[in-house]
Order: C-alpha cells, then sequence, then structure tokens
C-alpha cells in the first residue's frame, strides 16, 4: 500500500501529495489520498486556548460524499491546502461584533468553518433520514462531546494512503471481446465534484480500487440485449453505460433546470456527452 509522508502545518496534521504534473491531460498525475484517521487540532499560535479537545476524523469513512463537499474551492487538480491556509478560514475564533469586515462573503473562523461544515452536514444527514421514515438513524456526531471527547483521546495520524489517478484513464473492452467501437478516455480528474462510492459501489474506502470488470466480469448479456436488463447487472458493458450514461443525463437535466431558473450558463459544470462518439475514440 502507498504511503503518505505526514507534513505539520499549524493545525493539520496531514497534507495531500501530489506527484507528475496535475493536469487532466496528464495520465501520469496522481495524488495520496489519505484513508485513515486524522487528528483537526487548534494551531499552536492561536489567539485564543482551545477549551475541548482534538477532533479525530476518519477520513474514509467520508468517502460516500464527494471531495468538493468539504474542500469546496479545490479546482480537482491542484494540491490541497489545509482550511486555515491565509485568504481562507484562516482566523481561530471569529472576529469580535463591530470588527469583522464586511465586505468577506467567506467564514473566516476556522471553527465556524468546521462547524458549518461538519456538524451542520451530521444534522442534515439525521433529518433526511427522519423524513424518510428511517427507525434508525446512522450518521456522525452533532454534540460537543461526539467529536470533542473527555478525557482527550491521543493524538491520531495515519499514514496509509492510496495513489489516486488525476488524468485520463483508459477503458478498454476485455481481451477476450472484439469491440466494435474505439476505447474511452475517461477523465478522472473531472469527476471529483461526485463521491467516490458513486461509480465505485463496493469500494470500502481503504483497499486498493479495482477495476469494474473485476466484478462486472461477464463479457456477454444474460438477458436482453438491453443495458436495463436487470439479469445484465454483471455484464462489464451494462454495468459501464448505466453508471455513466445515465449519470450524465440526470446531469445534463440538473443543469437545464438551472438555467431556466435563470443561473447563467456559464457558471455551471459543462454537458457530459451521451452519445457513442462523445466518450469512444474514432478507432479501437
Amino acid at each position: 500500500m502507498k504511503r503518505l509522508f505526514l507534513i505539520a502545518v499549524p493545525w493539520f496534521a496531514f497534507a495531500f501529495v501530489l506527484t507528475g504534473v496535475a493536469l487532466a491531460e496528464d495520465t501520469e498525475a496522481t495524488f495520496e489520498l489519505p484513508t485513515g484517521t486524522m487528528t483537526l487540532q487548534a494551531p499552536q499560535d492561536a489567539e485564543h486556548k482551545a477549551t475541548l479537545s482534538p477532533v479525530i476524523l476518519p477520513h474514509s469513512l467520508h468517502f460516500s460524499y464527494s471531495c468538493q463537499e468539504c474542500h469546496h474551492d479545490w479546482d480537482g487538480k491542484s494540491s490541497i491546502k489545509s482550511c486555515g491556509t491565509s485568504g481562507c478560514h484562516e482566523n481561530f475564533w471569529a472576529p469580535k461584533p463591530g470588527q469583522a469586515d464586511v465586505s468577506e462573503n467567506g467564514v473566516k473562523s476556522m471553527v465556524g468553518a468546521y462547524h458549518q461544515v461538519c456538524r451542520d452536514c451530521h444534522r442534515n444527514e439525521a433529518d433526511q433520514q427522519k423524513a424518510s421514515g428511517s427507525k434508525s438513524i446512522v450518521t456522525g456526531p452533532v454534540a460537543c462531546a461526539g467529536c470533542h471527547p473527555d478525557p482527550h483521546s491521543e493524538i491520531e495520524n495515519s499514514d496509509e494512503a492510496l495513489s489516486i489517478p488525476l488524468g485520463i484513464i483508459t477503458i478498454k473492452a476485455p481481451e477476450e471481446v472484439e469491440a466494435t467501437r474505439g476505447d474511452v478516455g475517461f477523465p478522472h480528474g473531472l469527476h471529483f465534484q461526485f463521491a467516490c462510492k458513486e461509480c465505485h459501489h463496493d469500494w470500502d474506502g481503504e483497499s486498493e480500487v479495482e477495476a469494474c470488470s473485476s466484478c462486472h466480469s461477464e463479457t456477454e448479456p444474460s438477458g436482453t440485449r438491453s443495458i436495463k436488463d436487470e439479469e445484465n447487472v454483471m455484464y462489464y458493458l451494462a454495468a459501464y453505460h448505466n453508471v455513466c450514461i445515465t449519470c450524465h443525463r440526470d446531469t445534463d437535466k440538473k443543469r437545464r433546470a438551472a438555467m431556466a431558473e435563470g443561473i447563467n450558463k456559464a457558471d455551471l459544470p459543462k454537458s457530459a456527452p451521451v452519445n457513442c462518439n462523445g466518450c469512444h475514440s474514432s478507432s479501437s
């Protein structure tokens, strides 16, 4: 397994490490994704001393959410910076009344940013599960002691990580299949706005990610030729098309609905291909 060497930063004892040139066109570009635990703690030089214990964050338990749910300004290719990086949530506490810069739109307080992202997400998850009629609510803690244990827990920073490609992944038909269309050049880095488990739905968040065909290994349909036929769930071609095309169509519907509400097209993600030539190269 790949290892991530910890880089000491004032409040966050880890960093994502990028290798290669971090461009979507670069098939060699990768970054090291931490899969273990991280300790979130107050900066040593903070003006006010933290009154509660550090927070132990189990990173891999959050892979059912997109990277950009938390790293909301990440462009999907450059190094991921700490939340307290200058220009972001650089103040530990919120300024006193009357001292805030009213021109600032963001939440400058690190404490405020964490609580909005973490605690409020946990609350929203609980509300959604209750609204759906769930009898068993499964979400993260929302009370102080749930994240800040007393007595303080030991600092935990795992160095386990996986090497994740940022560039183009070439998707080919199985060797025993005579493909009628060209390969698909899949821009992995452009999909980080979606949760890892949207595609890698059986991934445990820690082990090496296997190719889809390691599970969806059937090279011929079991039912009809339709990719929607439930008997074809293990048919490799149906699996790819169901995940990719269905998501592209759904995203396009949401995009058109947003434009109908007056949102500028330039502010929305570009449309993804839904036809054969949009994904497959001209030659196999």
